[in-house]
C-alpha cells in the first residue's frame, strides 16, 4: 500500500481528530485509519480526487475491498463507518461540504448470539481452578470467579488496582471502555475467594513493588497480567472439561443468569458497561431461545378433534 506525503499526512490528522475530538478506543481508531489508507491508495490507483469521488466510486471501492479480501457484513460495516467518519473529518477540515457514504446502505447483520454456559456448566469449569495448593490457580480462580461474579471484561479485571476493591461493599469500581467508571457488585464466592487471594496469594506474588503498579491481579514474574496470558491459562484447563468457551463466555454467561433469575435489562445494561441498550438486548433473545426449547422438550402435544358442527372458541 503506497499513499502519498499528503494522504499520510492527512491520515494523521484524521487518527488525531477520532483521538482527541470523537474520544474512539486506540483499537477503533487503527482501524478506521488503516481503511482509510486503503481508500486514499485506491483513490490515487483509479485517478479519482477526493474532493469529488462519488458514491458509486466509493461503492466500487468496497466491493473490490470486500472481494479481494473476503470480508464479512461485520467487517464493511466497520469499513462503513470508517469512511463516514472519514467524510465528516473532511466536512469539518471544509475540504468537502457532503458525506457521500450515508448513500451507501448498509449490509445487514447476521445475528449473532453469543455462546453461554448453564449454571452446572460454570460450576464444572470454575471447579477446574480449585487448587489451594498451587498460588496461580488461586489467582486464577479468583479472576474467573470475578468475571462470572460481576460480567467484567478481562481487560478491565486485569486493569484493577488495589484501590477498586471496598470488601465491605463487595463491590469494585471499574473503568471500562472509554474511561467510563462504573461500580460493579460481586457475589459472597467472589468476594471470599478475593479476600483469600489478597490475603495470602498476593503477597507472594509481588517480586518487585516497582512492577506491581499496585495491580490487584499479578503474574508469575510480579508484572500485571496481560490478556494472551489469561487466555492461554483459561484454554489450557478448560479442555478437560470438554466444554466449548472462552473467557468472555463466563461474561455472556453473567448477564443470560441474572435476566433469567428476573433481573431487569437496564440493571444488566449497568452491570455490563453498556452504552446502547440495544447490546445488552442480544440477551433477552437467548433467554427467549432458552424458553422456546424448554415448551418444545416439555409441552404436551394437543391434537383436539371437532366434531362436526362444533366450532374451536377462539
Amino acid at each position: 500500500m503506497m499513499t502519498s506525503s499528503r494522504d499520510s499526512q492527512l491520515a494523521e490528522e484524521f487518527s488525531d481528530y477520532l483521538t482527541f475530538e470523537r474520544r474512539l478506543s486506540t483499537s477503533t481508531r487503527d482501524v478506521y485509519r488503516r481503511e482509510v489508507l486503503f481508500f486514499l491508495d485506491y483513490l490515487e490507483n483509479n485517478s479519482l480526487a477526493l474532493e469529488t469521488v462519488s458514491f458509486k466510486d466509493i461503492e466500487c471501492f468496497i466491493f473490490d475491498r470486500r472481494k479481494e479480501d473476503d470480508l464479512s457484513e461485520r467487517s464493511v460495516s466497520k469499513l462503513l463507518s470508517a469512511l463516514r467518519s472519514f467524510f465528516m473529518f473532511l466536512a469539518k477540515e471544509r475540504i468537502r461540504e457532503d458525506n457521500p457514504v450515508l448513500l451507501i446502505e448498509k449490509p445487514k447483520k447476521r445475528e449473532y448470539l453469543p455462546r453461554t454456559l448453564s449454571k452446572a456448566e460454570v460450576d464444572a469449569l470454575l471447579d477446574e481452578f480449585r487448587d489451594d495448593s498451587n498460588i496461580l490457580m488461586v489467582r486464577d480462580y479468583t479472576l474467573f470467579e470475578l468475571v462470572y461474579s460481576s460480567g467484567m471484561r478481562i481487560s478491565e479485571v486485569i486493569s484493577l488496582p488495589m484501590g477498586a476493591y471496598r470488601p465491605e461493599e463487595h463491590s469494585l469500581r471499574v473503568i471500562g471502555k472509554r474511561n467510563k467508571e462504573r461500580i460493579v457488585f460481586i457475589g459472597k464466592v467472589a468476594s471470599n475467594a478475593l479476600d483469600f487471594y489478597l490475603a495470602n496469594v498476593r503477597p507472594q506474588l509481588v517480586k518487585d513493588p516497582r512492577y506491581a503498579r499496585d495491580i490487584i491481579f499479578l503474574g508469575r514474574n510480579g508484572r500485571p497480567l496481560t490478556r494472551q496470558a489469561v487466555h492461554k491459562r483459561f484454554h489450557q484447563r478448560i479442555e478437560s472439561v470438554g466444554l466449548e468457551a472462552t473467557v468472555h463466555t463466563l461474561r455472556h454467561s453473567f448477564a443470560t443468569h441474572m435476566l433469567e433469575n428476573g433481573a431487569d435489562i437496564r440493571s444488566v445494561q449497568e452491570m455490563l458497561g453498556h452504552s446502547d441498550i440495544k447490546t445488552t438486548q442480544i440477551y433477552t433473545h437467548l433467554d427467549t431461545a432458552g424458553l422456546l426449547s424448554e415448551f418444545d422438550r416439555f409441552s404436551p402435544s394437543f391434537d383436539i378433534e371437532i366434531e362436526d358442527g362444533e366450532k374451536d372458541d377462539e
